[in-house]
């Protein structure tokens, strides 16, 4: 029963997905795989490192800024 519903859910998403036009980044990710600087430019500014703490910083942001909201809501605080 689970996996039916899962299956349809997954179905569901793609039918929606499909109607979304193609990303207009992909010509510029791969030009810029044939760039051999790029992995020594890493070395340096850790860029994935950056993207990932930001990531988290944001998503701790979303969740203080939704309590406190709720708390709002609630008129637990002005």
């Amino acid at each position: 029963m689970l996996m039916k519903i899962k299956a349809a859910l997954l179905m569901l998403a793609n039918a929606l997905l499909s109607f979304l036009p193609s990303s207009p980044f992909t010509k510029f990710f791969d030009s810029m795989e044939a760039l051999p600087v790029l992995g020594f430019l890493n070395y340096f500014i850790p860029v994935s490192e950056m993207i990932a703490m930001g990531e988290a910083w944001t998503a701790c942001v979303a969740v203080f800024y939704l309590y406190q909201a709720a708390l709002r809501f609630t008129k637990l605080i002005q």
